[in-house]
Formats: structure tokens, C-alpha cells, sequence
């Protein structure tokens, strides 16, 4: 059986064989290393079968087009990153929301190009829906627990839809980092714009004890232990 006829066949098998499931991750990881280094409109899918060491015929049968690739590559790399995430907070909770926006915050200070490049395929307007989705749902994944407990224990305002919110939440949240990607917010008051702005976009939805608690959490957020430093 040839490497293309591997890949068909591992499609239906939810790439259960190892290598073909190594083959996977080597693209992956290839194409998501190429976004960084060149951007999206210049990533050629000659270069990434050429560096994966596969067929260009491999990609098209694994991923039937660049833009689903790039999808891919892009929701493997940060799954592979929350793996590896272990939080001391409650989940679904404000201080849950503001561990994950500083952890994740300071591991995107650190990849600064990968950013960029993400942010401006995230608002392209001609960007592939495939593609747009795939990096909308990165950041919709880490806040809408906590809205969704919201929701449920009637804390938000009687004219909030949930899912309008959280996807408000994450157009506000990438707006904010392409400026500092492109360097209109300065690494040195990232994190707390990024918190401040979201917390006080959540304020606004909210009613209450979750209201309250915002409020007093943005009152002191400068002083708060996880901004400590920055």
C-alpha cells in the first residue's frame, strides 16, 4: 500500500496507525511552524510537503486543502499547548478566566510572530471560514465555560444572549492582541488591558453576585496576585 492510499485508509480509522498518525503531526507541526515564519498567504503547500517529507498529493488526500490544513495545524497547536495547562483555579469561574488569560497572555509574549501572523489571517476578509472558525473557537473555548455558568445560574442581564456574548468576547480579545502584536499595546500593560477590557465587557452583561464580583476584582485588579509584576 502506498503512503497515499495510508492516509485514505487511516481517514476512516481515525488515523489509528502510528505512523500514519506521526505522518499527521509531522505536517501539522510543519505548517504551523510555516504560518509563523511567512504568514498565510505566502505558505506554499510545496514547502510543507517538502519539509514534512511527504508526497503534495499526501496533503490533499489528508487534508483536502490549504485552508483545512492550516485549520488543523492551527487547533493542534494550541490543544498540544492546554494539555500541557494544569490550573489551580475552580473552572468556570472569574479567577479561572483571569489564570488562563495570564497564562496563555505571557506563553503569546513569548511567540510574538506566531501572534501577529494569527491575528491577521483572523481578520483577513477574505480568510477562509474554515479557518477563521478554527481560531475562533481557541479563545470562545477559554471563556464561554464561565459565561455559560452565568447563564445558568440567571446572572446575566435579561437582555444577553450567551452565545452573542461569549463570540463578542472573543472578537474583543483578538482585537486587543493584534494591537499589541503590532505594538499599539506595550508588552508591560498587555495583560491588564487584555483583563481590564474583558472584565469590564463582562460587567455590563451581568447582574447580581457575578456583577459584584467583577466589579470589586476590577477595583483592585492592578494590586491582583496573577498581574503581579507585569
Amino acid at each position: 500500500m502506498n503512503s497515499e492510499q495510508e492516509v485514505v485508509k487511516s481517514r476512516a480509522t481515525g488515523y489509528a496507525s502510528p505512523s500514519i498518525r506521526a505522518r499527521r503531526y509531522r505536517i501539522l507541526d510543519e505548517a504551523r511552524r510555516m504560518i509563523g515564519e511567512v504568514g498565510l498567504a505566502n505558505l506554499s503547500m510545496d514547502e510543507v510537503a517538502c519539509r514534512a517529507g511527504v508526497a503534495k498529493r499526501t496533503l490533499y488526500n489528508a487534508f483536502e486543502s490549504k485552508e483545512r490544513l492550516v485549520a488543523a495545524a492551527i487547533n493542534k497547536y494550541f490543544q498540544d499547548y492546554a494539555e500541557r495547562l494544569t490550573f489551580a483555579s475552580e473552572e468556570a469561574t472569574l479567577e479561572w478566566v483571569i489564570e488562563r488569560l495570564t497564562v496563555v497572555g505571557r506563553r503569546n509574549m513569548a511567540i510574538r510572530n506566531y501572534i501577529r501572523a494569527l491575528m491577521n489571517i483572523y481578520h483577513a476578509h477574505d480568510i477562509d471560514p474554515t479557518i477563521r472558525s478554527a481560531i475562533h473557537t481557541i479563545a470562545a473555548d477559554s471563556h464561554g465555560p464561565w459565561i455559560r455558568s452565568l447563564e445558568k445560574k440567571r446572572q446575566l442581564q435579561p437582555w444577553v444572549d450567551a452565545d452573542e456574548l461569549v463570540n463578542a468576547l472573543v472578537r474583543y480579545r483578538y482585537a486587543t492582541a493584534h494591537a499589541w502584536a503590532e505594538g499599539l499595546i506595550t508588552d508591560n500593560v498587555f495583560l491588564h488591558t487584555l483583563i481590564c477590557g474583558l472584565l469590564t465587557f463582562v460587567a455590563g452583561a451581568t447582574r447580581g453576585a457575578a456583577r459584584k464580583e467583577i466589579e470589586q476584582t476590577l477595583l483592585t485588579l492592578r494590586d491582583h496576585p496573577r498581574l503581579k509584576g507585569d
